[in-house]
């Protein structure tokens, strides 16, 4: 029942806080504090209020499922629910030297609990319930070990319905089986996850006060964070290219799954198209190895599992946030900044159409007039692709997070002939024009731009555009909303820009100083971009959008919009009426509205009890397998009718290289399955002959 916890716990993530120990954290404390005030689009008040949020946002970081403390340990901590922002101000440094040992002292407490609720055998059948309580703390110690033996239970049934996939025996026979071996994995993981906070790397104390730091930036807003100097180098040193790499980055949630954060341009993972952020880690496995079992491990122990080896290919396992699972065989590369990391292919039926994957806006880090520039890459493709004499082409920014926004600029000006594109607006009360300051076009013919509900911040800027402009029709579901841009600041004014040879001092600060806007004076943020077609995605039942963060900065608008010309209006109306007749005698999409409609219901479900009986865990978990089933063997067919082919081009460029060919056929056996590019491919067909009447 796995998808089930899914659900059933959000996915949010500490950021893995590597942190020297500050020599005066009240300093560094009050330095962040300043710098944000400073430099924030929109700085807080430091006063009780503020107090309030850091202190609430610092215990739930600490303890997210309230399984840690009790009120009863709590209560000599209320009085700095209105003191921390006097701290912050200058009056004294006693709350960390109070809640660290107190902190300290729970999780050995905590210790003790585990290893004696799993000593003994799992009852199988129970009338307990587990209720998930994340509002409040248990009132005192008996009561937060009653929290504990529930949760305990929970898990251990859940995992018990991993095993159930390929076993033919009875469900008794199952749980007698293997209860005891998952038990010891539960005790494990969360006698293991206790220990690497008591144990961190940085050092305890300093782990907790680099966290409090980030509870501090995070209350100005969701995407302005705290980053000590080892984070830092953390950073920086992973936008090397040296060395041989996966390209992926990985996070822990809150739950203790691993999970990607974000694919490396060039690197193998990006590369396959199979992989997306928000992947959970299921198993890795080396070359003719067994599978490494990563669920409960740390993210410590999963990076020191890809780092193993340089030369062997390992297979990833991982859940997509669909609930759906997915293989992908991997071999480590030195990923090449001379290499262009937009994919095209062209899609063949009664009409060629052009189509270009771009996960990310990657720009070269520090250097802008060198090295890799995605709109640059995309215009290199598109000319490839005209070559081919297509009649359309189709953009793919699903699943793209976003990156750099001049770049995104620069790839607006691909499709459009000079203008205003938007506006950059800080804290001066003048907003900037982001223009496009190239004459000419490199593609003028009919153009879809498909997004989802991952596709956020630069990918959204693009989308706004081209539908501000009636440059393209915007095909998918609706995007993340995040309209707003960070910059680096070190605390320290005296240290200068970051750079791996001048990391010194205090930390930094990664603070959001603008928000964008349309063309029209419209902010995408906390909004998102509506398509023009629409399609029903399962992701939007799941999908934490940035209206959903907390202290996500406000929806607004600018008093003036930007003097532009739009191209004539597309045939929207006739275009959306066609596609949502197709939606409605599609089978697959059918039950992606059936499956949308069904996970809906089921999150409505997320805060009543959950009974911790093993009869019921088996028949609710044989119900969803069976219901994902059914969607998979739908999304396994052709969704298409077209043919998915490389152009002239990559074609004589194909090395006889085993490995690249595999991922240049999944690749395309992935187009051909995807149903909503056959339903983009249908729009551009309706565009096309629209055009021609």
């Amino acid at each position: 029942m796995r998808w089930f916890s899914f659900l059933f716990f959000t996915l949010c993530s500490l950021t893995d806080i590597y942190a020297q120990r500050s020599p005066d954290p009240g300093k560094e404390a009050r330095l962040l504090t300043r710098i944000l005030q400073e430099q924030h689009l929109q700085p807080r008040a430091i006063n009780d209020k503020f107090s309030a949020d850091v202190f609430k946002v610092f215990l739930e970081t600490i303890d997210p499922d309230k399984l840690i403390f009790s009120e009863a340990d709590l209560k000599s901590l209320v009085k700095y629910k209105t003191l921390l922002d006097d701290e912050l101000n200058g009056d004294g440094w006693n709350f960390l030297n109070e809640i660290i040992p107190l902190y300290q002292k729970c999780l050995l407490n905590t210790e003790e609990i585990v290893i004696k609720q799993t000593n003994a055998p799992l009852v199988s059948t129970t009338n307990e319930y587990l209720e998930y309580d994340t509002t409040h703390w248990a009132y005192d110690e008996p009561e937060r070990i009653v929290r504990w033996k529930r949760w305990l239970k929970y898990q251990i049934l859940d995992r018990l319905t991993d095993r159930q996939k390929g076993y033919n025996e009875s469900d008794a026979d199952l749980f007698a089986r293997y209860e005891p071996e998952v038990r010891l994995r539960v005790k494990s993981y969360e006698l293991r996850s206790i220990k690497r906070v008591l144990n961190h790397p940085s050092g305890f104390d300093a782990y907790i006060t680099a966290a409090y730091f980030q509870c501090i930036a995070s209350v100005f807003d969701p995407h302005t964070t705290y980053m000590p100097i080892t984070g830092m180098e953390n950073f920086l040193s992973s936008l090397s290219t040296e060395g041989y790499y996966f390209g992926v980055t990985l996070d822990e949630n809150e739950r203790g799954d691993v999970f990607i954060t974000a694919l490396a341009p060039g690197g193998s993972a990006w590369k396959s198209g199979e992989l997306q952020t928000s992947d959970v880690l299921i198993n890795l496995t080396w070359e003719g190895q067994e599978p490494i079992d990563v669920t409960g491990i740390s993210l410590e122990e999963a990076n020191e599992i890809l780092a193993d080896n340089n030369h062997q290919s390992m297979k990833f396992t991982v859940r997509k946030p669909s609930g759906l699972t997915t293989s992908v065989t991997l071999r480590k590369e030195k990923i090449s900044l001379e290499e262009n990391y937009a994919r095209s292919y062209l899609l063949k039926d009664k009409y060629t159409i052009g189509y270009i994957s771009l996960p990310d806006f990657y720009t070269q880090w520090g250097d802008d007039s060198e090295g890799t520039h995605c709109a640059e890459d995309v215009a290199k493709e598109i000319i490839k692709l005209k070559k081919e004499n297509i009649d359309g082409l189709i953009i793919d920014v699903r699943y793209n997070g976003g990156g750099s926004l001049q770049e995104a600029a620069a790839m607006a000006g691909i499709f459009i002939d000079e203008g205003p594109l938007g506006f950059l607006k800080g804290k001066d009360p003048n907003a900037i024009i982001l223009k496009d300051m190239t004459r000419g076009t490199i593609y003028d013919g009919p153009l879809i731009l498909m997004v989802n509900g991952q596709s956020a911040s630069a990918s959204e800027f693009l989308a706004a555009v081209l539908q501000d402009y009636n440059r393209a029709v915007i095909v998918g579901s609706r995007t993340f909303g995040k309209a707003t841009a960070q910059n680096f600041f070190p605390l320290d004014s005296a240290q200068g820009a970051p750079s791996l040879q001048t990391l010194q001092g205090q930390g930094y600060a990664s603070i959001t100083t603008d928000k964008i806007y349309r063309v029209t004076g419209k902010a995408v943020q906390g909004k998102g971009i509506r398509p023009d077609v629409l399609l029903p995605d399962m992701l939007d039942a799941l999908m934490i959008r940035e209206s959903d963060l907390p202290f996500a900065l406000p929806n607004d608008s600018l008093p003036r919009k930007a003097s532009y010309r739009p191209l004539s209006a597309l045939p929207l109306r006739t275009i959306k009426r066609n596609s949502e007749t197709r939606i409605r005698s599609t089978e697959s999409f059918q039950h992606v509205v059936k499956s949308l409609q069904w996970l809906t219901d089921e999150l409505k479900k997320k805060n009543q009890p959950l009974l911790l009986s093993w009869e019921f865990f088996s028949k609710e978990n044989k119900d969803h397998e069976a219901r994902y089933a059914a969607l998979e063997k739908l999304l396994d067919q052709r969704a298409g009718n077209y043919e998915v082919i490389n152009s002239s081009l990559d074609q004589q460029r194909m090395v006889v290289d085993d490995y690249s060919n595999k991922f240049n056929a999944t690749w395309i056996r992935n187009l051909r399955k995807d149903i909503y590019l056959a339903e983009a491919f249908r729009v551009m067909t309706d565009l096309i002959e629209i055009k021609h009447k």
